[in-house]
Formats: C-alpha cells, structure tokens, sequence
C-alpha cells in the first residue's frame, strides 16, 4: 500500500480516519512547506489520485462505479477534516461521539451502533463514570494504534443500582473496574448496540485525567507545522482508505459471490473480543433475490447487515438493510431473509437500495456458535416457489410502519 510521498508524514496505518488527527505531532513536513504550498500540493495530488482510481479499469463503470465513488470520496474527505479539525488532548480528555453515524460510513459500520471516545496516554490514569443505560451492548476498549488492546462488556462491570458505574484505565492495577493502559495505547473506545432503536436508552459517560507523569509534558505543535502534517495525511487517508476497502472487496470477491466466508474476530483491526463477525459478499441483477438462511443461536447480540462496493453500510434510516435479533422475524427459529431491489412482501426483506453489489456482515456477540449463513440466488419472480409457506409475510402498510419506526429511531441516536 502506498505510504505517499516521502517526507510527506504519512505512515503505513494512513488508510484509518485518525491517522488524520495524529498526524499533528508526527512526521517531517515543517511550518515552511505550508508557505511555500508544497502540503496543499501534496494534499491535492493524493485526491487526484483517488480520483483517477475511480477510473481505472478496476472500478466498474456506470453510476456505481464513478457517482457513487465521488460521494464516497466526499464521505472521505469529510471524515478526515472532521478528524484533524477535533480536540484530542489525552491529557485533558473529553468523551465526544464518534463521527461514523448513519452519514458519514466507514468500514462497514454496524447499523445499530452508537460509537464515541477519547485520546489516552498509558503513562495518565484515567477514570470513566456514568450511567449503562438499556442498550442491549454496552462494551469499552483500548486501542494500541488499530489493535485491540483490551476491552470489557458493561455488563461485567460493577453496577450500581441504577447502572451507575466508575472504569479506571491505567498501567498500574486499580481497585474495583478497570482496564490496563499497555504499551502504545493510544484511545479509548465506547461501542453501544441498539435492539429497539426506539425503546432503548443510550448510556451517559464522562472521563477525567486523575494523573499523568511529568516527563508527559509536550509542547504543543507549531500552528502552521501542524495544518502542513494534516493537510498531507488528509489526502493520503482519502487514497489509502479507498484503495484498502477496494483491495478486501476484491479479495472478498474473489472468494466467492452471493456466499459467507468462515467467522473471525478481528481484533487485529479494531474488532472488540466479543465480537465474531461472518463476512461476505454479493452480487445481483435486476431480476434476482439471494434468499439467505440461518438458525440463529443463544446470543446477546447479533445481526446481519448489507453494504455497498464501498464498504459503506447501506442506508438503514430509510431502507431496511439490515436486522438485528429484535427485528428480525424467525420462521420456527429460523431466520431466513430476502435480498433484493424491490420488496417481496417478506417480512424479512433486506433492501440494496438500488446497489448491485457489495459486502455483507453478520455479528455474534456473546453467542453459543457463530453459524455462516445459506445463500441461493433465484429468479425475483420465483421466490415463492422456494419460500416455505410458513415464511413471515408483512403487508404494505405494516412495511411503511416498520420503516418510520427506522427512521425514528436513527433520528433518536444521532443528532443528524
């Protein structure tokens, strides 16, 4: 993967949002390359660079392939600014939401999720305290970088009575709840999955640095050295962030289409422990429907979600593009849903919103198994004749209840 320019502050991890941020305090480029425009350059090449991507014989042409890969540099572009434009003090930390929400999609962000964080130091200590709320998982996380440095389920915790509780994060052990620093840690990382997006309350949280030690103390980044750095790795995390996502695409692709790969869990990338993902990929015509089957197992959490060729999530405010285990209908405990461009009157449609193509993930959290779902792609107009009888049906005023229901309940998580 390209690193960019040499000199240019951009290191192997550019392709992730925060590289953006971090890059205020790291790298070579001077106060003098932002005079001499030389950052604005390089931040200018690294976007004709992903622009020229779209047109490469990789990219499949049409709509898909060109409009929607603008808009998604756009989403980019806006994750990256939003990134260096944000406080990240560890030493004077402030919990902030994250900014992937149902707008800005990244890396196939899970559609019930309410993400938020801060910088930490694994020389500070800190304390976390609030209230679980009801989501139905509340889980927090150290990162070292992009690995998973340690994390804990809510639930685990120590509560109070009315789901108060105090998270200390630190190298040294501490008394009651808490999580290590380790080496290299360098953020703290709240998850919250929603059931019913409209019952379920969200947690409160607040952080307070307690102590760091002396020779912690930096100056801050010279103003002008600090924009030079941002703007460079800005431009690389658009390329980069594009070219990875399409490089495990294509990798998924290769595998095979319409289909479900083995679970993992990818705590290498983030991925908290708890977590077991199935990933996949999918592909079809006008005139086709990919019925998919499972028998889903004791969990406390799990879903299954559709995404476009860009890994973004696809719209789930206004199209029912994933499930999870509160709003899926089971058939005799067996969860079979319909992919397809147009509803089938199944109550388990998973709507592609007009994407051809794309990845798919389903989530076990705290599961007994983590089983890959069956797939068969068949005619639109011959599902009826491979759908059990007993298949939930839903009527078309029953659908436009269900879909305000989504887009009340997106509207309740974020503030846009």
């Amino acid at each position: 993967m390209s690193g960019g320019p040499e000199g240019d502050g951009v290191d192997e991890l550019a392709w992730l949002p925060w590289s953006v941020g971090g890059a205020a305090r790291k790298g070579t480029l001077g106060a003098g390359s932002l005079y001499s425009g030389e950052a604005w350059g390089l931040f200018l090449d690294a976007l004709g660079e992903a622009g020229a991507f779209l047109h490469s014989d990789r990219v499949p042409a049409g709509p898909e392939g060109v409009a929607e890969g603008y808009r998604h540099l756009m989403v980019l572009l806006a994750l990256g600014i939003d990134e260096a434009l944000r406080t990240a003090d560890p030493y004077d930390p402030v919990i902030q939401p994250g900014n992937v929400d149902n707008v800005m999609k990244w890396g196939m962000d899970c559609p019930d999720a309410l993400y938020a964080g801060c910088s930490v130091r694994p020389d500070a200590t800190y304390r976390v305290w609030g209230t679980r709320g009801d989501a139905r998982f509340v889980a927090f996380q150290v990162m070292a970088g992009i690995g998973n440095a340690g994390d804990v389920v809510a639930d685990d915790l120590e509560l109070g009575p009315d789901g108060e509780f105090e998270l200390y994060l630190s190298a040294d052990k501490h008394e009651g709840n808490w999580l290590p620093l380790t080496e290299g840690a360098s953020s703290f990382v709240i998850r919250q999955f929603f059931y019913d997006w409209v019952a379920e309350k969200p947690a409160t949280f607040h952080v307070e640095c307690l102590s760091r030690h002396d020779a912690a103390a930096e100056p801050a980044p010279d103003p002008a050295e600090r924009t030079a750095r941002q703007l460079a790795a800005l431009g690389a995390f658009v390329r980069e962030s594009l070219r990875f996502w399409w490089d495990v695409e294509e990798g998924g692709r290769a595998q095979g289409m319409n289909a479900f790969r083995p679970p993992v869990v990818r705590s290498d990338i983030g991925g908290a422990t708890d977590n077991v993902t199935v990933w996949g990929s999918w592909e079809l015509q006008d005139d086709e429907a990919l019925v998919v089957e499972m028998r889903p197992p004791p969990a406390l959490y799990w879903s299954v979600s559709f995404g476009n060729q860009w890994w973004e999530s696809i719209d789930y405010a206004r199209h029912q593009s994933s499930l999870n285990g509160h709003q899926a209908v089971l058939d005799d405990g067996v969860f079979r849903a319909v992919v397809a461009h147009r509803d089938p009157g199944v109550a388990n449609w998973l709507d592609t919103a007009g994407n051809r193509r794309g990845a798919a993930i389903v989530r076990w959290v705290r599961a007994d198994e983590a089983p890959v779902p069956t797939t068969t792609v068949v005619p639109f107009d011959a599902l009826d004749s491979v759908l059990p009888a007993s298949t939930p049906r839903v009527t078309t005023a029953e659908r436009r209840r269900g879909l305000d229901a989504r887009l009340a309940g997106v509207r309740k998580r974020f503030p846009r």
